[in-house]
């Protein structure tokens, strides 16, 4: 039965001369903080920041009613009663750790962003600075990121043996950093970089090192950004604003004054840079003057984060291995995910096909709702946990 229930751009600084090129980013993007706010305690500043950081996950994860406790009910007897139940994630399984997800409301679409394809990264050097350069301002923030409640709990499941693999579409390693462990990044991760020229795999971490070595001047903005003080009002402001339709409306506080300042003005008073899904930031003038790094293994290759671009192909053993673990389930629930793009409405048809229930818990409609044997509309992170704490699933599942 189906059941339906339904970056860091920041104002310019007065008097900053309209300079042009890398150098000239760094220090246009620069916030200062407000008066009075410039001798904040370390204890307040923390306390301060893990207050944005709330507001923050709380603007990017989207609107929805509680879940229905009969609903909750029926979907833990489906698990329970499942021998092999696979997970597939997408973007709104992480919206509550602050990761903006694409096609809700609150997405990043609804901003009018436009990722960077494939084709247009292997393009030119240009547009591959533009990236690197975004991501290198995104990385620290995006790094740092921490599971949520929803990944917690599907960490929790699996250990108790309720949930047999974990697909995810997400790029952010969250799920592994909960506690995962069967997990396909169908799309790859961020946390990981490879070479075009020879192929060589290295950490994304010691990439961001080698372009802090090759761009001292953004280093040196990016530290300055990470110790300075909190602007209570800056980051307020950045928090309903990161990827999310908060970009439509002017935030209810005194708005930051502004003034054009070439490279690093940014649009409207107070604006703030957008984090987008896959952790790069808006820049003004995005890779102008930025230097890339290159491969460390052959000398010369370009450098790609290992994460499948718009307009890329998912590598063949990995399609292969997500097929098989979808087509040999017998219940598949999808959690935050409209299914839109193919490599992941596939699996499902494949779940489906293979006489497996599926199971939607997302917030708003997606391509498998006519697939579906059971919907809930609802937050993931309210609904894995309420499940994890459900007494039929309490237990660790008897073979």
């Amino acid at each position: 039965m189906e059941m339906l229930h339904r970056c860091f751009r920041v104002r310019a600084n007065a008097g900053l001369p309209a300079q042009r090129g890398w150098q000239a980013v760094g220090p246009a993007l620069h916030a200062r903080s407000s008066p009075g706010q410039g001798d904040v305690c370390p204890g307040a500043a923390a306390a301060l920041r893990g207050v944005a950081a709330s507001a923050l996950a709380a603007a990017a994860a989207p609107a929805a009613p509680p879940a229905d406790a009969r609903a909750l009910d029926e979907l833990a007897d489906i698990i329970h009663g499942s021998s092999r139940l696979v997970v597939l994630t997408g973007a709104g399984c992480s919206t509550e750790s602050g990761v903006p997800d694409y096609r809700s409301p609150q997405g990043a679409y609804s901003t009018g962003f436009k990722p960077m394809t494939h084709q247009q990264f292997l393009a030119s050097p240009a547009n591959r600075a533009r990236y690197w350069a975004r991501s290198f301002y995104g990385w620290p923030r995006f790094s740092a990121t921490q599971p949520n409640s929803a990944h917690v709990a599907l960490a929790e499941l699996e250990q108790r043996g309720w949930v047999q693999g974990l697909i995810t579409q997400n790029v952010d390693r969250l799920h592994t950093a909960a506690g995962s462990r069967n997990v396909i990044e169908l799309h790859g991760s961020s946390h990981d970089v490879i070479c075009l020229g020879c192929g060589r795999r290295s950490s994304r971490h010691a990439v961001q090192a080698q372009l802090a070595a090759l761009n001292p001047a953004a280093a040196a903005h990016v530290a300055q950004l990470a110790a300075a003080p909190p602007d209570v009002r800056r980051e307020r402001e950045q928090a309903l604003r990161v990827g999310t339709s908060g970009d439509a409306f002017r935030v209810a506080v005194a708005p930051a004054t502004s003034a054009s300042s070439g490279a690093g003005s940014s649009s409207g008073a107070g604006g703030v840079g957008l984090q987008r899904p896959d952790g790069d930031v808006e820049l003004a003038d995005a890779g102008v003057g930025f230097t890339l790094a290159t491969c460390s293994g052959c000398g010369d290759g370009p450098l790609k984060p290992d994460v499948v671009f718009f307009g890329d192909n998912i590598p063949p053993e990995r399609k292969d291995r997500a097929a098989d673990l979808a087509g040999g389930c017998d219940a598949l629930l999808v959690v935050g995910s409209s299914v839109q793009v193919y490599s992941a409405f596939r699996l499902v048809e494949a779940a489906r096909g293979a006489g497996a229930r599926v199971l939607i818990v997302n917030v708003g409609p997606t391509r498998a709702d006519k697939l579906a044997d059971f919907k809930l509309e609802a937050r993931a992170g309210e609904v894995l946990t309420r499940l994890s704490r459900h007494p039929q699933l309490l237990l660790p599942r008897l073979s």
